[in-house]
């Protein structure tokens, strides 16, 4: 095992939005000891095959523009056949300085000014936020909440979708912050009614390595030809192997039409030049971090099993959606006595600890938290004795 995931690594005081954000974001004292289980990052270090590849090219000393290598190419095609039994052609695969802006410059690729794009909230935040930024116009397609799970509304995402104002739909599979791991069956409904009505698929899959046996993860690229020709993918090692920090991400795009519009916006906003710490850090990470991967999910798996017995055992006023993929859980407080529109203050100054509150993700989250596990149990442990004297507080 080359990561101690029960080690806690000092992170304050180097920058991390995670960490050293907390007073900005979440209006606490500098001084105060409020601990964050916000941000999908990971409080563990990297697997040391990327931390060596590293500090080899560190030692090369020079830091000059880089271009995109067939090795970069090599290592997603592979990492997605060996992983998710995926077949990706290298000449599939482009860069992207996150997945965020690779999504964006699909988005200026394949829409025009006013065009509407579908999302499935309570939903990723930004995904509203870059949508708008481009002067498009989002569209909701809500989950349905059923007997502790999410489903897709899918009699309305055929209405959303047959509008010919919609022309595309991002989909997060692994969903964040829901925790689900779509069936295929789900995606190839979902693919239908998209190539139906001529609604490009941007599926965000930066989540895909993190899924919890039974579950298994279907990428889009792995469905039949008309569904892959009409989808753009998007991954990164970021999460899996917490590299957030080198912006570096992959697109990958089998229709060559799609790919070229692609290819143009990312010339136009000039977001092609690939980092070269984060290429090092990908192939590293794709090449030779499987078996860290399989070690993160037994901890992680570990973490829920805790968070669950507390919530059984100590918390039953809480409910836990339970999670088929991602480090991220989705925990329902709206029989917590605790109303919605306190929550936040209530987690951040009461019970001090930062986490992402419901609203954030859309109206339907409101009464909700998101609540990052990839941590040393310790932190979790500490969290939920936290949250037990805030609730005593209360009465």
């Amino acid at each position: 095992m080359s990561v101690d995931y029960n080690k806690l690594p000092s992170r304050k005081n180097t920058n991390s939005i995670k960490w050293d954000a907390l007073p900005s974001i979440f209006n606490v004292d500098p001084q105060a000891d409020v601990t964050p289980f916000w941000v999908a990052d990971m409080d563990f270090e990297c697997p040391r095959p990327i931390i060596d590849a590293l500090n080899k090219r560190v030692d090369h000393g020079i830091f000059g523009y880089t271009m995109v290598s067939d090795r970069f190419r090599q290592s997603v095609s592979s990492w997605m056949l060996n992983r998710h039994q995926s077949q990706v052609d290298m000449s599939w695969v482009e860069f992207s300085p996150g997945v965020l802006k690779g999504i964006t410059n699909a988005i200026l690729a394949l829409s025009e000014v006013q065009d509407q794009v579908i999302i499935q909230t309570p939903v990723y935040y930004p995904f509203r936020t870059i949508v708008e930024n481009v002067t498009r116009v989002i569209v909701e397609n809500p989950l349905i909440e059923k007997d502790g799970a999410y489903m897709i509304d899918f009699n309305d995402l055929e209405r959303k979708a047959s509008d010919p104002k919609t022309k595309l739909m991002i989909l997060c599979h692994p969903h964040n912050p829901l925790a689900r791991v779509f069936t295929q069956e789900e995606l190839i409904q979902i693919s239908e009614i998209c190539l139906r009505h001529d609604v490009v698929i941007l599926s965000d899959e930066i989540h895909q390595d993190i899924v919890y046996p039974p579950y298994k993860h279907i990428s889009v690229m792995h469905l039949e030809d008309r569904f892959t020709n009409n989808a753009l993918c998007f991954i990164s090692p970021s999460k899996t192997f917490n590299l957030a920090g080198l912006q570096t991400s992959a697109v990958i795009i089998k229709d060559p039409l799609k790919h070229e519009a692609y290819n143009l916006a990312a010339q136009k906003t000039h977001t092609n030049m690939i980092n070269v710490f984060g290429e090092t850090a990908l192939c590293a990470a794709y090449d030779h971090c499987g078996k860290d991967v399989d070690e993160l999910i037994v901890y992680l798996q570990s973490n829920i099993d805790y968070v669950r017995h507390q919530l059984q055992t100590r918390f039953p006023q809480l409910q836990l959606f339970e999670p088929q993929g991602t480090y991220l859980l989705w925990i329902d407080f709206r029989q917590s006595g605790v109303l919605a529109k306190d929550l936040p203050d209530f987690m951040s100054h009461k019970v001090k600890i930062a986490v992402d509150d419901g609203s954030w993700f859309g109206k339907s989250g409101e009464g909700f938290i998101r609540l990052n596990i990839a941590c040393p149990q310790s932190m979790l442990k500490e969290a939920f004795d936290r949250l037990e004297n805030a609730f005593k507080s209360l009465k």
